[in-house]
């Protein structure tokens, strides 16, 4: 065995069972976005379209996603098996990227000396980390789409660039944003550095054939995006998500301050060691365009996300972060000060590790109950509400895809006709009313004369640095309608 391969390997045998032990601990708990990724795919599977609950709707950001769910259950697993599945596959292919990204960074020519540890280092304070913990297992894109973003940086922007790299970092680029819209923001500086590296190889070759493989790159990142805009106005009316419009909030005073909460609960070292990171970049020696590129990439993300009013989720961050996390491990080293280095790797894993101790391990355990409960609520659903009396409730995904009964959304994320009277909780009583809402799921009686048919209690499912307001619970009730 290498020398080299024998260094990594205990790392690479504890972090696996690591891995594995917690794909056990969280197998109970999917997100609910992610059922609403699992009754889409569901309902492709069936014939019945890209739809929810019957619904034609263009309420899905990730319909990659929902392509590969449907694609791993036609292999034979359950559908919430399936969403496990992919969620591994995706999180395998986000640990292989970050490891080759910063291997190859470890090696730059600029670098005073190769240093081994950056990308054991990368690796590991990218999977220790309270989001990339919690996004893991969910069954949604996030750390697929992590991968993705990793993959297509190192593609296009490190090394030397060759015709193979710079084709499957134009696939990447190309199908990227159907996984997650934020990687058009990545495409649209990625894409043309990567037609710019090509034309250096292209002025190598005396055929035209190089400018031809130019074109082709071109065609290459835009198809995906081309064809599935097509087939969005075609079917829904409008290329725009209507979780877009259902996830925004605020102005940038009130959403601001939530953003940068929300970023720094995740990773708040890696933004404290930002200053001393920019000090090096602005000490006069060149960056290389990878750490240009791991610098750019969340700054582009945080920016769309306050220009777009995004109210901020912790996935939206996983997308990006780590990305910043390993510039700033090469920007510190790279001047030699190993010290630093350590003691910046030491820090963000002790703080991850604390957070996941004191919030994302009784979080997850929450979810869990909470899963519990809403499958309990699903049931009685399909067992005891007639078939032609709808149901109003905002968390649509698990009561959707278990109930399988007729929902009214009044979330907005698969009828938009909803979004208006989002901040209004009468007015979007009286709109599910009038949309044939016979029942309605929540906490306290959404009016006088509801009656309670079904009653229990949940945790605290929210996600906060405050651990005792895990053990507080809450109704969840399902109501019907006067």
């Amino acid at each position: 065995m290498p020398r080299g391969l024998q260094s990594i390997l205990p790392w690479a045998i504890v972090l696996a069972l690591v891995v594995m032990g917690w794909f056990v601990f969280s197998y109970g708990y999917t997100e609910d976005d992610a059922y609403i990724h699992l009754e889409f795919a569901r309902s492709l599977a069936e014939g019945q379209g890209f739809a929810f609950d019957g619904l034609i709707t263009n309420g899905d950001t990730a319909p990659l996603w929902v392509l590969i769910l449907a694609g791993v259950h036609a292999l034979g697993p359950g559908w919430v098996a399936s969403a496990k599945l992919a969620c591994a596959a995706g999180l395998l292919a986000a640990v292989l990227g970050v490891w080759r990204l910063a291997g190859d960074l470890a090696e730059e020519p600029l670098r005073p000396r190769p240093l081994r540890p950056l990308a054991v280092s990368a690796v590991l304070v990218t999977v220790i980390n309270p989001y990339f913990a919690h996004w893991s297992f969910s069954g949604m894109e996030s750390v697929a789409a992590l991968g993705v973003s990793v993959w297509a940086i190192w593609a296009i922007f490190a090394g030397k660039p060759t015709w193979p790299r710079l084709t499957a970092g134009a696939l990447l680029l190309g199908a990227g944003p159907l996984l997650r819209p934020e990687l058009l923001l990545l495409g649209a500086v990625a894409a043309p550095a990567m037609l710019w590296r090509a034309r250096f190889i292209a002025r190598s070759r005396s055929s035209p054939m190089p400018l031809g493989r130019m074109a082709a790159l071109a065609v290459v990142v835009a198809l995906p995006v081309v064809v599935w805009c097509v087939f969005a106005t075609h079917t829904f009316g409008s290329v725009i998500p209507n979780t877009n419009t259902a996830k925004r909030g605020g102005t940038l005073l009130d959403l601001a301050p939530r953003l940068m909460l929300v970023y720094l609960a995740g990773f708040p070292v890696g933004l404290g060691l930002l200053p001393l990171a920019a000090v090096r970049a602005l000490a006069g020696r060149r960056i290389p365009p990878t750490i240009r590129m791991l610098l750019l990439w969340p700054a582009l993300c945080a920016a769309f996300y306050l220009a777009d009013h995004t109210l901020v989720q912790t996935r939206y961050c996983l997308l990006s972060m780590p990305s910043l996390c390993i510039a700033i491990l090469w920007l510190i080293d790279s001047s030699g000060r190993s010290g630093i280095f350590r003691a910046s790797v030491a820090a963000m894993l002790t703080v991850s590790l604390v957070t996941i101790g004191l919030a994302e391990i009784p979080h997850l355990e929450n979810k869990k109950i909470g899963d519990r409960a809403f499958s309990e609520l699903a049931a009685y659903v399909r067992e005891h509400v007639p078939p032609d009396a709808p149901v109003a409730v905002y968390a649509i995904g698990q009561i959707a895809f278990e109930s399988r009964h007729s929902l009214v959304d009044i979330g907005g994320i698969t009828r938009p006709g909803v979004i208006p009277y989002l901040g209004d909780p009468r007015a979007r009583l009286r709109w599910a009313q009038a949309n044939g809402a016979r029942y309605f799921i929540g906490g306290a009686p959404p009016e006088s004369g509801a009656v309670r048919v079904f009653a229990t209690r949940v945790p605290y499912l929210g996600w906060t640095l405050r651990p005792s307001l895990y053990r507080d619970t809450q109704p969840l009730a399902l109501y019907r309608l006067p």
